[in-house]
């Protein structure tokens, strides 16, 4: 099962807003994106490359944060 969040960092220029894949079996992230805004496809960009640089066995579950997060795109 591979999980996803999204999370903020301060930086010197503002915020940088970072994806992430974290497959729950063995602690691996598997998939990241990173940009200075929360756009629509940050976790998408994620997803896409973690299943570019892993090969997943049929059946995968990917579950993401369904709160208000996730809906409050730009």
């Amino acid at each position: 099962m591979w999980v996803s969040d999204i999370t903020y960092i301060p930086t010197d220029e503002g915020w940088l807003y970072f994806a992430g894949i974290k497959d729950l079996f063995n602690g691996e992230l598997v998939g990241y994106a990173m940009n200075e805004k929360m756009i629509k496809s940050l976790v998408m960009q994620a997803l896409f490359r973690a299943t570019a640089c892993k090969h997943t066995d049929k059946g995968l579950i990917a579950h993401s944060d369904s709160k208000n997060t996730y809906t409050r795109f730009q």
